[in-house]
């Protein structure tokens, strides 16, 4: 780890990711993926959040200089895992496939790599299948056109180093990698109305291991088939029209508790909406639920080929 890893860790045995701001998706996403790998080699690992005007994560109960060998390990697990090598010969490149290979894929998954079935769930579901009886992909997936989902986090796997995962936590971010984006970080919004040309066609440059650790926080949002449409958890039901809600909490969570907390219904649930203020939870629910406050950011996608993105996060109620 560098010296500034160091620093942050002396004498508290917390690991302050100064890079992942809570206000920010990818930094959000990136501090649950984060969690996601640790907890699978120090299960007691916890997830917290420091400051008011921007809070940020902190990790504890793993060693700093352990990180990047789990997150370098667990990026070679979940490789050569059925999520993103299945099937052996050629795996797919994107998640929108046929019915038939959607349920071979899951049961490949569910026979070969359970501890990774949460990963799954967060890409598909069987039974969500669109119009022309391909799957559907989470709200979360925001490529199309040329773009390819899987092959684009295989790609990612190709730029995590020492260096890169120590950009990623405590920055700062240099977006200097011409490793693929999953155009999860709001403030990279590329806004058609204000361009003169298509940003789509653009390169965009990336963080790389900020979007493949947001790839493992995707494990915290599972998707499921309902009534012939996909809903994906902490996202609003339209394609078209999303958003993506998410809280920020005061005390230090475990990756279980976690995840059951940022997909809490009555938190951010697809009725949780700004238009019916009725159904936010109210500011002395927050506190009584240890809830510092809830975020959202609405998805945008363009009219020619659905790629995706999120406006700037704004907060929809805070504790007393």
């Amino acid at each position: 780890m560098t010296s500034v890893a160091q620093e942050q860790l002396e004498g508290t045995g917390e690991l302050f990711l100064r890079a992942l701001p809570a206000s920010n998706p990818l930094g959000f996403l990136a501090a649950l993926g984060l969690l996601e790998v640790v907890s699978r080699f120090v299960p007691d690992a916890t997830l917290s959040w420091r400051g008011t005007v921007t809070p940020r994560a902190v990790l504890a109960g793993v060693d700093g200089d352990e990180i990047a060998e789990l997150v370098l390990r667990d990026a070679e697990d979940l490789s050569r895992s059925a999520v993103l090598g299945w099937p052996v010969e050629r795996p797919i490149s994107d998640v929108k496939i046929s019915s038939a290979e959607l349920s071979a894929w899951a049961q490949a998954v569910a026979e070969d790599s359970p501890e990774f079935a949460d990963q799954w769930c967060g890409l598909a579901a069987e039974g969500g299948l669109d119009n022309a009886g391909v799957s559907k992909p989470s709200h979360l997936h925001f490529v199309a056109g040329q773009q390819r989902f899987l092959s684009m986090v295989r790609e990612l796997t190709q730029h995590i180093t020492s260096d890169r995962i120590d950009e990623a936590l405590f920055g700062p971010w240099r977006y200097d990698s011409p490793a693929p984006s999953l155009s999860w970080d709001n403030r990279g919004e590329r806004i058609y109305a204000l361009r003169g040309t298509n940003p789509a066609t653009d390169k965009r440059m990336s963080v790389p291991v900020a979007n493949w650790l947001a790839f493992r926080g995707l494990s915290f949002y599972p998707t499921r088939a309902r009534a012939g449409r996909l809903e994906t958890a902490a996202c609003d039901r339209s394609w078209k029209s999303s958003a993506f809600r998410w809280p920020v909490w005061k005390g230090t969570l475990t990756r279980d508790v976690a995840h059951s907390l940022v997909i809490a219904d009555q938190l951010v649930g697809a009725t949780v909406r700004v238009g019916s203020r009725t159904e936010l939870p109210k500011p002395g629910v927050l506190q009584q639920l240890g809830i510092q406050r809830i975020y959202q950011a609405r998805i945008v996608r363009t009219d020619s080929g659905g790629y995706g993105s999120f406006t700037p996060a704004e907060v929809l109620v805070e504790a007393n």
